[in-house]
């Protein structure tokens, strides 16, 4: 897939997080519950957007959920529910990093592969942010669009 249509189905994504008081959701160009604001959405499963096996994405969110326990960074499980061809094929499981944990999340997403990173700002708006230097012609740590 190219960066554009990438962008696109991330744009499409819908990101359920399982905040304490429940599970909310998280949109492209709609304001995010103020339970979110702000926080941000990173993953370690499908590297770039390559399908990975289940037993490669497992090991890999393990990782990525040890770092997160080594930063001492609040965490809550989030699953992205992909728009690709094959239902259920891009469903990934991540973690919602609570409060201005951008920079972080920005770092776990570049050593992690992953494009960009998803960022809740303070008033709800959703954004993508790149972790990957010329993801759609962004620097890494741009928001993406």
């Amino acid at each position: 897939m190219s960066d554009p249509d990438l962008l696109a189905a991330y744009q499409k994504t819908v990101w359920s997080v399982d905040a304490p008081d429940g599970r909310v959701e998280v949109r492209s160009g709609v304001r995010a519950p103020a339970v979110l604001r702000p926080s941000a959405i990173v993953t370690a499963y499908n590297p770039a957007s390559r399908l990975h096996s289940t037993e490669q994405n497992r090991r890999a969110d393990g990782a990525l959920l040890a770092r997160i326990h080594a930063l001492g960074l609040p965490h809550w499980r989030t699953l992205a529910r992909g728009t690709g061809g094959d239902p259920g094929a891009w469903d990934e499981p991540g973690w919602c990093l609570s409060g201005d944990t951008r920079a972080a999340a920005v770092a776990l997403g570049r050593d992690f592969g992953q494009n960009a990173i998803v960022w809740v700002d303070p008033d709800g708006g959703v954004a993508m942010v790149c972790t990957r230097d010329g993801f759609r012609g962004a620097r890494v740590g741009e928001v993406v669009g």
